[in-house]
Protein backbone atom coordinates (compact mmCIF):
# COMPACT_ATOMS: atom_id res chain seq x y z
CA UNK A 1 0.00 0.00 0.00
CA UNK A 2 2.91 2.51 0.73
CA UNK A 3 4.86 1.70 -2.58
CA UNK A 4 1.12 2.28 -4.46
CA UNK A 5 1.23 5.99 -2.53
CA UNK A 6 3.80 6.60 -3.08
CA UNK A 7 4.10 5.75 -6.96
CA UNK A 8 1.01 7.73 -7.11
CA UNK A 9 2.84 10.77 -5.19
CA UNK A 10 5.60 10.43 -7.67
CA UNK A 11 2.91 10.78 -10.64
CA UNK A 12 1.14 13.79 -9.18
CA UNK A 13 4.64 15.71 -8.62
CA UNK A 14 6.06 14.67 -12.31
CA UNK A 15 2.64 16.07 -13.82
CA UNK A 16 2.73 19.61 -11.62
CA UNK A 17 5.95 19.69 -12.49
CA UNK A 18 6.00 19.05 -16.34
CA UNK A 19 6.37 22.37 -18.66
CA UNK A 20 3.10 23.25 -20.20
CA UNK A 21 2.70 22.54 -23.94
CA UNK A 22 3.03 26.17 -25.97
CA UNK A 23 0.36 27.46 -27.47
CA UNK A 24 -0.52 29.07 -30.98
CA UNK A 25 -1.22 32.62 -28.99
CA UNK A 26 2.80 31.95 -27.26
CA UNK A 27 4.75 31.48 -30.10
CA UNK A 28 2.46 34.00 -31.98
CA UNK A 29 3.67 36.65 -29.27
CA UNK A 30 7.32 35.44 -29.31
CA UNK A 31 7.42 36.21 -32.90
CA UNK A 32 5.52 39.58 -32.88
CA UNK A 33 8.70 40.74 -30.07
CA UNK A 34 11.39 39.39 -32.38
CA UNK A 35 10.04 41.43 -35.43
CA UNK A 36 9.27 44.24 -33.06
CA UNK A 37 12.28 43.99 -31.68
CA UNK A 38 14.37 42.99 -34.41
CA UNK A 39 16.31 40.38 -32.69
CA UNK A 40 15.35 37.12 -34.81
CA UNK A 41 16.91 34.87 -32.36
CA UNK A 42 14.40 33.65 -30.17
CA UNK A 43 12.29 33.26 -33.78
CA UNK A 44 15.05 30.37 -34.74
CA UNK A 45 14.73 28.94 -31.04
CA UNK A 46 10.74 28.99 -31.25
CA UNK A 47 10.98 27.08 -34.75
CA UNK A 48 13.09 24.68 -33.28
CA UNK A 49 10.68 23.81 -29.80
CA UNK A 50 7.39 23.85 -32.43
CA UNK A 51 8.92 21.03 -34.38
CA UNK A 52 9.96 19.04 -31.33
CA UNK A 53 6.03 19.40 -30.59
CA UNK A 54 4.89 19.10 -34.00
CA UNK A 55 1.64 16.67 -34.59
CA UNK A 56 1.54 16.44 -37.98
CA UNK A 57 -1.83 15.31 -38.38
CA UNK A 58 -2.73 18.72 -36.93
CA UNK A 59 -3.39 21.17 -39.52
CA UNK A 60 -3.04 23.80 -37.49
CA UNK A 61 0.37 23.31 -35.70
CA UNK A 62 1.61 22.42 -39.09
CA UNK A 63 0.21 25.79 -40.49
CA UNK A 64 1.90 27.88 -38.01
CA UNK A 65 5.14 26.12 -38.44
CA UNK A 66 5.18 26.96 -41.85
CA UNK A 67 4.12 30.56 -41.70
CA UNK A 68 7.02 30.88 -38.98
CA UNK A 69 9.33 29.35 -41.57
CA UNK A 70 8.02 32.12 -44.66
CA UNK A 71 8.34 34.50 -42.08
CA UNK A 72 12.16 34.06 -40.89
CA UNK A 73 13.03 33.09 -44.88
CA UNK A 74 11.66 36.64 -45.52
CA UNK A 75 14.37 38.21 -42.77
CA UNK A 76 17.28 36.26 -43.87
CA UNK A 77 16.46 37.08 -47.80
CA UNK A 78 15.96 40.74 -46.43
CA UNK A 79 19.12 40.45 -44.80
CA UNK A 80 21.67 38.84 -46.69
CA UNK A 81 21.48 35.41 -45.73
CA UNK A 82 20.80 33.30 -48.46
CA UNK A 83 22.62 30.05 -46.90
CA UNK A 84 20.23 30.83 -44.14
CA UNK A 85 17.45 30.95 -45.66
CA UNK A 86 18.17 27.94 -48.04
CA UNK A 87 18.09 25.75 -44.82
CA UNK A 88 14.47 27.45 -43.27
CA UNK A 89 13.08 26.78 -47.43
CA UNK A 90 14.41 23.62 -47.21
CA UNK A 91 12.42 22.71 -43.80
CA UNK A 92 9.70 25.13 -44.76
CA UNK A 93 9.02 22.59 -47.99
CA UNK A 94 8.16 19.91 -45.57
CA UNK A 95 5.83 21.40 -43.61
CA UNK A 96 4.07 23.17 -46.79
CA UNK A 97 4.02 20.35 -48.55
CA UNK A 98 2.15 18.10 -45.51
CA UNK A 99 -0.38 21.22 -45.32
CA UNK A 100 -1.35 21.41 -49.54
CA UNK A 101 -2.16 17.16 -48.83
CA UNK A 102 -4.15 17.67 -45.82
CA UNK A 103 -8.06 17.03 -45.59
CA UNK A 104 -8.13 20.35 -44.62
CA UNK A 105 -6.29 22.37 -46.48
CA UNK A 106 -7.93 25.88 -48.10
CA UNK A 107 -6.55 28.24 -49.94
CA UNK A 108 -3.84 29.49 -48.10
CA UNK A 109 -1.26 26.54 -48.08
CA UNK A 110 -1.53 27.25 -52.05
CA UNK A 111 -1.03 31.07 -51.64
CA UNK A 112 2.22 30.41 -49.66
CA UNK A 113 3.15 27.73 -51.74
CA UNK A 114 3.36 30.47 -54.39
CA UNK A 115 5.30 32.72 -52.07
CA UNK A 116 7.83 29.95 -51.30
CA UNK A 117 8.64 29.39 -55.04
CA UNK A 118 9.08 33.31 -54.93
CA UNK A 119 11.60 32.73 -51.91
CA UNK A 120 13.52 29.92 -54.35
CA UNK A 121 13.36 32.24 -57.08
CA UNK A 122 15.49 35.41 -55.32
CA UNK A 123 18.12 33.07 -54.18
CA UNK A 124 18.30 31.71 -57.39
CA UNK A 125 17.59 34.33 -60.33
CA UNK A 126 18.04 31.46 -63.41
CA UNK A 127 15.23 29.11 -61.82
CA UNK A 128 12.41 31.97 -62.55
CA UNK A 129 11.66 30.67 -66.09
CA UNK A 130 11.02 27.24 -64.86
CA UNK A 131 9.91 28.53 -61.56
CA UNK A 132 7.90 31.37 -62.38
CA UNK A 133 5.08 29.69 -63.76
CA UNK A 134 4.33 27.19 -60.93
CA UNK A 135 4.20 30.24 -58.37
CA UNK A 136 1.47 31.50 -61.03
CA UNK A 137 -0.01 28.02 -61.04
CA UNK A 138 -0.07 27.73 -57.16
CA UNK A 139 -1.79 31.11 -56.94
CA UNK A 140 -4.37 30.61 -59.45
CA UNK A 141 -5.11 26.86 -57.62
CA UNK A 142 -5.33 29.47 -54.47
CA UNK A 143 -7.76 31.60 -55.86
CA UNK A 144 -10.17 29.26 -57.60
CA UNK A 145 -10.36 27.63 -53.48
CA UNK A 146 -11.02 31.22 -51.91
CA UNK A 147 -10.21 34.27 -53.51
CA UNK A 148 -11.11 36.19 -50.22
CA UNK A 149 -8.11 34.50 -48.46
CA UNK A 150 -5.70 36.55 -46.45
CA UNK A 151 -2.62 35.15 -48.24
CA UNK A 152 -3.80 34.85 -51.40
CA UNK A 153 -4.13 38.68 -51.75
CA UNK A 154 -0.82 39.24 -50.57
CA UNK A 155 0.72 36.68 -53.03
CA UNK A 156 -1.02 37.96 -55.55
CA UNK A 157 -0.10 41.62 -54.47
CA UNK A 158 3.45 40.32 -54.15
CA UNK A 159 3.25 38.49 -57.68
CA UNK A 160 2.29 42.24 -59.55
CA UNK A 161 4.30 44.38 -57.36
CA UNK A 162 7.38 42.14 -58.70
CA UNK A 163 6.38 41.21 -62.27
CA UNK A 164 7.52 42.69 -64.76
CA UNK A 165 5.32 45.06 -66.46
CA UNK A 166 6.35 43.86 -69.72
CA UNK A 167 4.96 39.87 -67.94
CA UNK A 168 1.93 41.70 -66.68
CA UNK A 169 3.15 43.19 -63.44
CA UNK A 170 1.57 46.46 -62.10
CA UNK A 171 2.40 47.73 -58.94
CA UNK A 172 -1.75 49.49 -58.72
CA UNK A 173 -2.87 46.14 -58.89
CA UNK A 174 -0.50 45.03 -56.67
CA UNK A 175 -1.80 48.18 -53.97
CA UNK A 176 -5.50 47.00 -54.36
CA UNK A 177 -4.54 43.15 -53.00
CA UNK A 178 -2.66 44.19 -50.18
CA UNK A 179 -5.20 46.99 -49.16
CA UNK A 180 -7.79 44.03 -49.70
CA UNK A 181 -5.50 41.24 -47.15
CA UNK A 182 -5.49 44.25 -44.89
CA UNK A 183 -9.07 45.15 -44.79
CA UNK A 184 -9.79 41.79 -44.49
CA UNK A 185 -7.67 41.44 -41.52
CA UNK A 186 -8.67 44.44 -39.68
CA UNK A 187 -13.17 43.47 -40.20
CA UNK A 188 -12.26 39.69 -38.29
CA UNK A 189 -9.68 38.70 -35.78
CA UNK A 190 -7.14 36.41 -37.67
CA UNK A 191 -3.88 38.30 -37.45
CA UNK A 192 -5.39 41.95 -36.46
CA UNK A 193 -3.35 43.57 -34.32
CA UNK A 194 -0.28 42.21 -32.20
CA UNK A 195 1.12 40.10 -35.14
CA UNK A 196 3.92 40.07 -37.13
CA UNK A 197 1.49 39.35 -39.97
CA UNK A 198 -0.53 42.02 -40.05
CA UNK A 199 2.24 45.08 -39.21
CA UNK A 200 4.29 43.57 -42.28
CA UNK A 201 1.82 43.96 -44.22
CA UNK A 202 1.01 47.26 -43.38
CA UNK A 203 4.79 48.21 -43.89
CA UNK A 204 4.35 46.38 -47.36
CA UNK A 205 1.48 48.75 -48.07
CA UNK A 206 2.88 51.55 -46.81
CA UNK A 207 5.70 50.84 -49.18
CA UNK A 208 4.12 50.30 -52.10
CA UNK A 209 2.41 53.46 -51.86
CA UNK A 210 5.32 55.33 -51.62
CA UNK A 211 7.23 53.64 -54.44
CA UNK A 212 4.11 54.64 -56.83
CA UNK A 213 4.17 58.36 -55.87
CA UNK A 214 1.39 58.20 -53.32
CA UNK A 215 3.14 59.82 -50.53
CA UNK A 216 0.04 61.25 -48.41
CA UNK A 217 -1.44 57.76 -48.55
CA UNK A 218 2.21 55.91 -47.23
CA UNK A 219 2.12 58.92 -44.65
CA UNK A 220 -0.89 57.70 -43.54
CA UNK A 221 0.27 54.34 -43.74
CA UNK A 222 2.51 54.98 -41.84
CA UNK A 223 1.92 57.02 -38.93
CA UNK A 224 -0.62 53.89 -38.27
CA UNK A 225 2.18 51.40 -38.28
CA UNK A 226 3.71 54.05 -35.75
CA UNK A 227 0.46 54.07 -33.27
CA UNK A 228 -0.25 50.30 -33.47
CA UNK A 229 3.58 49.81 -32.29
CA UNK A 230 6.03 52.44 -31.20
CA UNK A 231 8.21 50.78 -30.29
CA UNK A 232 9.02 48.67 -33.93
CA UNK A 233 12.31 49.32 -33.91
CA UNK A 234 13.27 49.08 -37.49
CA UNK A 235 10.40 50.94 -38.35
CA UNK A 236 11.77 53.69 -35.84
CA UNK A 237 15.62 53.83 -37.11
CA UNK A 238 15.28 53.07 -41.30
CA UNK A 239 11.50 53.09 -42.47
CA UNK A 240 10.09 55.98 -41.17
CA UNK A 241 13.51 58.03 -41.50
CA UNK A 242 14.30 57.54 -44.91
CA UNK A 243 10.27 58.35 -45.49
CA UNK A 244 10.87 61.88 -43.56
CA UNK A 245 14.29 62.64 -45.41
CA UNK A 246 12.00 62.53 -48.98
CA UNK A 247 9.48 63.48 -47.88
CA UNK A 248 9.08 65.21 -44.64
CA UNK A 249 6.67 64.31 -41.63
CA UNK A 250 3.91 66.21 -42.48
Amino acid sequence: MRLKKFLIFQVLISLLTMPEKSTAQDYNDIFYECYISSDMAPWKETIEKMEQQLDEDDYNQLFDITLACYGYIGYCLGNNKKDEAGVYLNNGWKYLKKLTQHSRADAAPFALKSGFYGFEMALSRYKAIYLGPKSMSALEQAAAIDSTDIHYHIEKGNQMYYLPSLLGGDKEVAIYHYKKAIEIMEAGSRYHKRHWFYLNSLVTLGYSYEVTGHINEARTIYQKIHSLEPHFKWFNEEVWPDFVKKHGAD
